[in-house]
C-alpha cells in the first residue's frame, strides 16, 4: 500500500471524532438509465468506457489519504482502493494538446471538477471504488468517486461519470458557483476566491 506523507493538520483544520464522516453536498447521485459507466473522452486517442466489472479487472491501488474538507474538519489516515487514473489515461493516450482533466458526476447539479493532468498525475490521483476495504457508500460517493490526495476534499469528485481531457480548464461546480479556489491546496488554506 502506498502511503501519503502525513504532517501536521493543516491550518485551519480540526479533526473528526473517530469513526466519523461527515455528509457533506448532495446525497445521493441522479441513477444512470444503463449500468454504472465510467467514460474517458475530449482530447484522447482513444475514447473509452469501464463498466464498474472492468474497473474491478485493472490493476488495483491502495492509497492511506487524510481527508480535508474546506469546511474545516480532516479525517487522517483513510485507505481508498481502486485504479490510479496514470493507468486509465495509458489506455486513453492523451493528445498532446490535452493540458486539464475535467470530472462529471452522476448528480442534479452537474457536479464537476477540473485539475491539470500534470498535477492529477504528480498527487497519483485513484479512481476509487472501496474505502477501508468495503464498497463506497453511496452517499459517500460509491460506487466510484475521484480521490485526490493532497487536495481540498470538493476536487475528490464523488459519483464519477466522466472523465474529459480538455485544451483549457473549465471551472467545476463548486469553484465556478461558489467561489471555491481552483487549486485547493490545504497546507495553502485555498479554499475561497471569492470573499464569501
Amino acid at each position: 500500500m502506498n502511503k501519503q506523507p502525513q504532517s501536521a493538520l493543516p491550518p485551519g483544520q480540526q479533526l473528526v471524532a473517530p469513526g466519523k464522516w461527515p455528509l457533506v453536498g448532495e446525497r445521493e447521485p441522479v441513477a444512470p438509465a444503463e449500468p454504472w459507466i465510467v467514460r474517458m473522452d475530449g482530447l484522447v486517442e482513444k475514447p473509452k468506457a469501464w463498466a464498474l466489472d472492468d474497473l474491478a479487472q485493472q490493476p488495483q491501488q491502495d492509497l492511506l489519504i487524510d481527508i480535508h474538507c474546506v469546511t474545516r474538519w480532516s479525517k487522517l489516515g483513510v485507505r481508498f482502493r481502486g485504479v490510479l487514473l496514470e493507468h486509465l489515461l495509458e489506455h486513453a493516450r492523451p493528445q498532446t494538446e490535452a493540458k486539464f482533466i475535467s470530472f462529471v458526476a452522476h448528480s442534479n447539479r452537474d457536479h464537476s471538477t477540473s485539475l491539470p493532468i500534470a498535477d492529477a498525475l504528480q498527487l497519483r490521483t485513484l479512481i476509487a471504488t472501496e474505502c477501508e476495504g468495503e464498497p463506497l457508500s453511496t452517499e459517500h460517493g460509491g460506487p466510484v468517486r475521484v480521490i485526490v490526495p493532497g487536495r481540498y476534499f470538493y476536487k475528490s469528485l464523488k459519483w464519477l461519470n466522466r472523465i474529459e481531457l480538455l485544451a483549457e480548464d473549465r471551472l467545476g461546480y463548486w469553484e465556478a458557483e461558489a467561489g471555491y479556489h481552483n487549486t485547493a491546496d490545504p497546507d495553502l488554506e485555498q479554499r475561497y476566491i471569492a470573499a464569501s
